[in-house]
């Protein structure tokens, strides 16, 4: 389903595509492009979707709810890594359910192109199964990172590393998350990450504010091996 309002001329785009003009004309014939001003559930486990998503900026986040326990699990987030290069969301044919839900930060730009368009691609495109093929082993080091920080470190440290990780995206030391959304990332619950970021500030590696937290000293993660 496309959403319902947020939709910007493709003309405008301005989103350096690495594809061959056959390619950009697909694109410009059959996509569309939306901005999602703010923070947007994209699709819910179990939709069966007729479009391809294509991160153009800012990130989105893949996650399993659980819905006996209310509670969400972060399996990957993607993000462009430069403004020269899109990264694929998900990867689905219209035949199949989606396995997991998609959450887009605000100010992200998404390019919806249909399946059938990706389809003739992978059979006449080197460049865009090039994209796929490192698409998908991103995602593989991202799941892969999951499971290391899952399986063999406390919740503790993978709160502060979450925090680590993402003060290095944005190049700032206050990370604009709510204690809610932090549990939503490492798969706890609210009133367990608020006491253990309570406990983290008494140490002085942190200050909690409204909304967001400011990273003073992390050095206790500086050598997860995740």
């Amino acid at each position: 389903m496309l959403p319902k309002s947020g939709e910007i001329p493709l003309q405008e785009l301005d989103c350096k595509l690495p594809f061959l003009p056959a390619m950009q004309s697909d694109v410009l014939a059959a996509g569309r492009a939306f901005l999602f001003e703010q923070e947007t559930v994209v699709f819910r486990e179990g939709e069966k979707l007729k479009w391809a998503l294509i991160l153009v900026k800012g990130a989105v986040r893949l996650f399993h709810r659980n819905h006996n326990s209310d509670r969400e699990l972060m399996m990957y987030e993607v993000a462009p890594k430069a403004p020269a290069k899109i990264t694929c969301v998900t990867f689905y044919s219209a035949e199949y359910e989606v396995n997991m839900c998609a959450m887009a930060e605000p100010d992200s730009i998404l390019l919806y192109i249909p399946v059938p368009v990706l389809e003739k691609w992978a059979d006449t495109s080197l460049e865009w199964n090039k994209l796929v093929v490192e698409s998908f082993r991103s995602i593989f080091d991202a799941l892969v990172c999951t499971l290391k920080s899952v399986g063999t470190t406390n919740l503790e440290e993978r709160i502060l590393y979450l925090l680590k990780c993402r003060a290095q995206r944005e190049g700032s030391d206050v990370i604009q998350l709510t204690h809610q959304q932090i549990a939503n990332f490492v798969g706890s619950s609210r009133v367990v990450v608020s006491r253990i970021l309570k406990e983290v500030e008494t140490r002085g590696e942190i200050e909690l504010q409204h909304g967001r937290v400011k990273l003073r000293s992390l050095s206790s993660v500086e050598s997860l091996a995740v």
